[in-house]
């Protein structure tokens, strides 16, 4: 749980320009209008990497400026699955950013994200994506049930405390909003957890010492999840678009120049988080099912679901 540094006068005195934001219409996930074999996309790729079994693809020899809108729907699909899909080399202009972002929806959080890296230093400044399907797959049957039936408490105080006290600003006023514990993804249908430890600060259905003793027990499965994260070094031109939706990232701090780093970040809005008891785990959708068997390369050897060891 993130802490915020005091209800300082600055904070108190403080008016945010803008109010809550008010309910918005998402629009269609561009993901569902893509061919699932993603014929288009992959074919024109000279090389498809799934860089970890769980979590991260890396794609080569394409240019986003030159995609397709057949080729940009695969690509949503692409992240959807993969959680977060890499790309080096990249002449992508920052209007042409916009552009791209904007053919899957309104330019906002928090469904679909890409980041441009602009400069980056030699060392350090990585980032680090972890799969929350997989970390809901890797939990017992009977926490599985038990979270699915759990709601967090996510706020945005701490955010809010912090920007004023450090001399920032805050365009909305600090908000709390219930969300499930795991959600559905709209496009796979698979359960993730929802879960995010710098805005999450309780359980809805727990006593607070229960709710605090959940909340470590969270903390500690995302953090010690190395076999479900992938770890990206970036390079001037690189791009990342991952799903926010089913995807935890953060930076890795320290060891380099902070003013040598830039990123040019867009998003979209995503739709309000819902669980469907119908969904299903990773191993329910895969490691049961070989016939299901998938490959994110067609003409080359992919990463095969039915190959995961559950208890790895």
């Amino acid at each position: 749980m993130a802490t915020h540094t005091g209800l300082t006068a600055a904070v108190l005195d403080y008016r945010a320009p803008e109010g809550v934001a008010v309910g918005f219409e998402v629009r269609p996930d561009r993901a569902n209008f893509a061919d699932p074999t993603k014929k288009s996309l992959l074919s024109g790729a000279s090389k498809v990497d799934d860089l970890t079994p769980y979590i991260g693809t890396q794609l080569h020899g394409l240019q986003l400026s030159q995609l397709t809108d057949v080729q940009k729907d695969e690509l949503a699909l692409l992240v959807a699955e993969r959680g977060v899909v890499f790309l080096r080399d990249q002449d992508l202009t920052l209007d042409q950013q916009y552009d791209l972002t904007t053919h899957y929806g309104d330019a906002n959080p928090p469904a679909y994200t890409m980041l441009r890296m602009v400069k980056a230093p030699p060392t350090g400044g990585d980032t680090i994506w972890t799969s929350q399907v997989a970390l809901f797959d890797k939990l017992s049957p009977a926490l599985q049930q038990l979270f699915e039936g759990l709601h967090g408490v996510h706020s945005s105080e701490a955010s809010y405390i912090n920007a004023i006290n450090g001399g920032g600003q805050s365009f909305r006023p600090p908000v709390r909003r219930d969300h499930p514990l795991v959600r559905t993804h709209p496009v796979t249908k698979l359960k993730s957890l929802f879960y995010n430890p710098t805005v999450m600060i309780h359980i809805k259905e727990l006593k607070a010492q229960e709710g605090e003793h959940l909340l470590s027990f969270l903390r500690d499965h995302m953090h010690s999840a190395d076999d479900l994260s992938v770890r990206w070094r970036w390079e001037p031109g690189s791009i990342a678009i991952w799903d926010n939706r089913t995807v935890a990232h953060r930076a890795v701090p320290g060891g380099y120049d902070k003013t040598l780093r830039e990123g040019k970040r867009t998003a979209i809005f995503g739709e309000r988080p819902a669980y469907d008891p119908t969904g299903q785990s990773w191993s329910e959708r895969y490691q049961n099912d070989a016939a299901k068997a998938h490959s994110v390369n067609s003409g080359q050897e992919g990463f095969d679901y039915a190959r995961v060891d559950s208890n790895a």
